[in-house]
């Protein structure tokens, strides 16, 4: 599995929100729901943003391990 299609699959399952955060933003008030759903889906994001960093760094620590251990 490629880094793009774990990025893809990771993108669209943050399109929906959760039945908490829906809970919330039903019991909101209507001047705040618009702010609130942003701000959640942003933290999404963020969270896939450092999901994908942590494995890109792991890759990244494996190759070079594979390359000391080829340079005998």
């Amino acid at each position: 599995m490629s880094l793009s299609s774990i990025a893809n699959a990771g993108m669209s399952a943050m399109g929906g929100l959760s039945k908490a955060q829906q809970d919330m933003l039903a019991n909101a008030p209507a001047e705040m729901k618009p702010f609130m759903e942003a701000q959640m889906k942003m933290q999404k994001e963020q969270e896939l943003t450092q999901l994908i960093t942590q494995m890109m760094k792991q890759m990244h620590e494996m190759a070079m391990s594979v390359i000391r251990n080829i340079g005998g």
